[in-house]
């Protein structure tokens, strides 16, 4: 959680217990790599939320 309010998302393509510092994120993902996994996760925050905001209708009428 961290990492992703402090927008360090590039940390998430990282391996357990390697740290990247220099280049944000490893070196051997192309820019059409790095757009596809950013729409990506673009796309799984934007179900969570739906499912949140549906959560918060339910528990609102009850």
């Amino acid at each position: 959680m961290k990492w992703y309010k402090s927008g360090e998302v590039h940390r998430f393509d990282q391996p357990i217990g390697k740290q990247y510092t220099f280049g944000h994120g490893p070196e051997f993902m192309s820019d059409a790599e790095k757009k596809d996994r950013q729409v990506s996760n673009l796309k799984m925050e934007n179900e969570i939320l739906k499912k949140y905001l549906e959560l918060e209708k339910e528990l609102g009428k009850e």
